[in-house]
């Protein structure tokens, strides 16, 4: 079984490239946490303001390393301080592995 967490962030306008440069470095810090299988961020196709992260991790325990990980605190008080988006919302789901 697989956990997929999604954080959908919106960019205040006119500061998308910059939010999506910023969320940007969340690749580094789901790389360096064992149990990450994937992690993307990209922007909505229908929506230029709205950028997701998309991480897919091994087990609960990996999800839960990244959420209280140094390196997403940084990014997240980055966009922060930056004034980068209006709001943000966290959603999970569990994905079965076929064998």
């Amino acid at each position: 079984m697989s956990i997929i967490h999604r954080m959908t962030v919106c960019a205040r306008p006119g500061r998308s490239i910059r939010l999506g440069q910023c969320l940007a470095r969340l690749h580094e810090v789901g790389r360096d946490i064992p149990g990450c299988e994937r992690l993307r961020v990209f922007p909505l196709r229908n929506d230029p303001l709205t950028w997701q992260v998309e991480g897919h991790w091994y087990s609960a325990a990996a999800r839960d390393t990244f959420l209280g990980s140094e390196g997403l605190r940084r990014v997240v008080a980055q966009a922060i301080d930056e004034g980068l988006f209006t709001h943000l919302e966290c959603g999970m789901e569990l994905q079965q592995q076929v064998a």
